[in-house]
């Protein structure tokens, strides 16, 4: 019996049981039904499986399987609102190690699109084959710098490491240097020669630079269908990034209304992203990274990828279809100078002309690489471009077409594209270039020269100043010294145009195969300095009338360039090597502005350094001219340097008289084909005088010279006093022409 006021509940165990088992049930079902909302209301397929795991559950370890999984191209990880577009995820290459990132993102309703898909990198197959085989991959040959040793075999595969490699570390993690063979001494020496030798911006070393390269790439006359299909287009990024060994994190699509796709990637070096207008049968495509991993030559690629020829509608011919045109455009960005030890941009060839003449371009019809190689000197790179402000695509189209009538067809020979060459990515020459620039170094000089024989050249290893020398009918034997054996190889092969003399009856198809050739491979300072030491020492049967310096350009900041306009002993051997009334010749690269300072303050000190040095080892006479047509940026500097004042008589010839000389001089060629396409009497007349920008240049000396300030006709009395106040005088020359050529005859 109870009290007054209180009472009791008696409940059974299975009252009890039920009641647990049934508020289980209700938050379960709560909870699903809640997940199924949340989950379809931003576009995410509750009920996706991810096949992927199924088949690593069941796949055992053999190669067979392994082949399968990596094959399935199945979408895994987040699919978009409309389950039956299956995209293709992206995916680690097999055992590269990638960092762990976290993922945010904000998706914003749009009208615009129709669908929306998001993709995420696949970790678990690479992982599972690590796992099996007990081994990892440290990328191959493809991924190994030259210097980094590996136990892997020639596939990449090396036995399993537990701890990670210093590779793994993430990429804004900065790793510790592992120069270890070298002294402190040598260790900035080795960072910068990694930096400027193996990339633009090479991690191998353990640098992350605030630096990359941007690919831009634009196609038209692509297939329609294929720039609306957003499983295509996605399938064609991942391959492009897996053949190229990047590392796609993550990419989001959009198939646009009424027409078109989207899509970004994030990659582990930084994105990709395209848009496409099928309709106008156009994509526009930009790749930037901040790897190692040079991005021009993965052009091939991405044409294969993404160039889609149109496919032809019902009775339309297949070759009335256009084939894609591609413009693309490389740029170097961010900061390598002052965060990279050692880093110097003339040593990078990207970042010298080959970047901003001609990569850094976008509006070539027409870029392809010819050759990039280095041999055990320089870079050697080759392009044909086609300028639309010259050279058209559709003219050069047409001249290929045979037109009956058409004077593209008729004429071929002036529509093909452009060639140029470029040294450590330096300009050298171009097709359009090569006679203008080769016929204005060797032809003035040789015409000045009563009778040279004997003819050395410096340098010139695309054979085009030996070619030049090769033309006249007195010389009996052109000496070419250049270092690099592998430049004359690559030119013979990839610019045979430069060494052609099948046009001189008399002589060899190939210039470096005329009789009166001889090519030496070694260094042309040692070649000097060692053959000519004094003037007497040598017999002078042995000595040349002209020796033509056609090497690198003064302004190039290198040692070796630097050796050959400073070199005491290398500038005495080449006034010793001359015969009495030889004759000097050498380019001395772009020329100055009326806006520059003196040479001996300016960017042209290596151009002051030898006229002062030639002047004091003994040369009586030297003049400046240049050459606007060698399609350099700038006119061309070239400076003639006279042993004998009395040779330079002939300098001062009127255009008859030079024509006339042409024509006694000059080997006969076959019909139809001129030996000179610049060069002739009224342009030597242009080279007799040098620019005025020369002249002021050179009152601008820190003393400037007295001549500068006097009147015309006072000069009579200063080159009657001192001869050698024209040794190198533009003001004289210019202003009293008609009194340096009186001086001369009187000499």
């Amino acid at each position: 019996m109870t009290k007054p006021g209180k009472f009791s509940i008696q409940l059974s165990g299975t009252f009890i049981l039920l009641s647990i088992v049934i508020s289980t049930l209700l938050a379960f079902s709560v909870g699903w039904i809640s997940r199924l909302v949340l989950l379809t209301s931003a576009g995410i397929n509750p009920f996706h499986t991810d096949s992927t795991a199924v088949a690593l559950r069941e796949a055992s370890s053999s190669s067979s399987a392994i082949d399968a999984i990596l094959d399935d191209g199945s979408s895994r990880g987040m699919s978009g609102k409309d389950v039956i577009k299956q995209l293709p995820a992206p995916k680690v290459l097999a055992g590269k190690q990638v960092p762990y990132t976290t993922y945010t993102s904000k998706s914003f309703p749009n009208e615009g699109t129709s669908t929306s898909n998001t993709l995420h990198i696949d970790r678990t197959v690479p992982l599972y084959i690590s796992a099996q085989s007990k081994k990892e991959f440290d990328g191959g040959p493809d991924f190994r710098s030259d210097t980094k040793k590996s136990t892997g075999d020639d596939k990449g595969w090396k036995p399993l490491n537990v701890d990670p490699p210093c590779d793994a570390c993430s990429r804004g993690k900065e790793k510790k240097n592992e120069l270890s063979t070298t002294t402190e001494g040598e260790e900035d020496s080795a960072e910068a020669s990694s930096i400027n030798e193996d990339g633009h911006n090479d991690d191998s070393d353990g640098l992350h630079l605030p630096a990359g390269q941007h690919l831009l790439v634009d196609i038209k006359d692509v297939d329609s269908e294929f720039l609306n299909s957003e499983e295509r287009l996605a399938s064609a990024m991942i391959d492009l990034t897996n053949e190229s060994k990047l590392t796609l994190l993550s990419y989001h699509c959009h198939s646009l209304v009424p027409i078109g796709v989207s899509c970004a990637g994030v990659l582990l070096e930084s994105h990709v992203a395209f848009h496409t207008w099928p309709l106008e049968g156009v994509i526009t495509l930009d790749l930037f990274t901040c790897g190692g991993g040079k991005l021009v030559p993965l052009m091939p690629l991405i044409e294969r990828l993404f160039s889609v020829k149109q496919t032809p509608s019902e009775g339309e011919n297949e070759e009335d279809i256009p084939e894609p045109t591609l413009l693309w455009a490389h740029k170097l960005r961010g900061f390598r100078e002052g965060f990279a030890p050692g880093y110097v941009r003339t040593s990078n060839p990207l970042d010298e002309g080959l970047g901003w003449s001609v990569l850094g371009r976008l509006d070539f019809d027409m870029k392809r690489p010819l050759l990039s190689t280095k041999t055990a000197f320089q870079h050697v790179d080759i392009y044909e471009v086609l300028d639309p402000d010259h050279r058209d695509l559709e003219s050069y189209q047409m001249s290929l077409s045979y037109t009956d009538g058409a004077y593209e067809s008729m004429h071929p020979e002036l529509f093909i594209p452009n060639k140029i060459l470029f040294l450590d990515g330096v300009q050298q020459s171009t097709l359009y270039g090569d006679a203008p620039y080769h016929e204005s170094i060797v032809h003035p000089a040789m015409f000045t020269h009563e009778n040279p024989k004997r003819v050395a050249i410096i340098g010139g290893g695309e054979g085009a100043t030996l070619r030049e020398a090769l033309k006249h009918n007195t010389v009996e034997k052109a000496v070419m010294i250049e270092i690099d054996e592998d430049v004359v190889q690559l030119s013979r092969e990839y610019l045979k145009e430069w060494s052609d003399c099948s046009n001189l009856v008399g002589s060899a198809n190939d210039c470096f195969e005329d009789p009166r050739a001889e090519v030496r491979y070694e260094d042309a300072t040692q070649y000097f300095i060692s053959g000519f030491p004094t003037d007497e020492a040598v017999n002078g049967s042995d000595k040349f009338d002209v020796i033509v310096m056609d090497s690198l350009d003064p302004n190039v900041k290198i040692s070796y360039a630097v050796d050959l306009y400073s070199n005491d002993a290398y500038i005495e051997s080449l006034y010793n090597g001359l015969t009495e009334s030889g004759i000097l010749v050498i380019q001395l690269g772009e020329s100055n502005t009326d806006d520059d300072p003196a040479d001996e303050v300016g960017k042209f000190e290596n151009r002051a350094i030898i006229k002062d040095k030639l002047k004091e080892v003994g040369f009586k006479s030297m003049h400046i001219y240049t050459e606007e047509h060698c399609e350099f940026q700038w006119p061309w500097t070239i400076l003639v340097a006279f042993k004998d004042a009395n040779t330079k008589q002939n300098w001062h010839r009127s255009a008859a008289e030079t024509d006339l000389e042409i024509r006694k001089r000059l080997l006969t060629t076959k019909p139809g084909r001129p030996a000179l396409r610049n060069y002739d009497g009224a342009t030597h007349y242009n080279y007799q005088l040098p620019p005025k920008s020369f002249e002021i240049s050179y009152c601008r000396q820190e003393e400037t010279p007295e001549e500068c300030a006097m009147l015309t006709t006072e000069f009579v009395g200063v080159v009657e006093e001192d001869d050698s106040s024209i040794a190198y005088n533009p003001v004289v020359e210019r202003r009293l022409n008609h009194i340096v050529k009186a001086e001369n005859k009187a000499v």
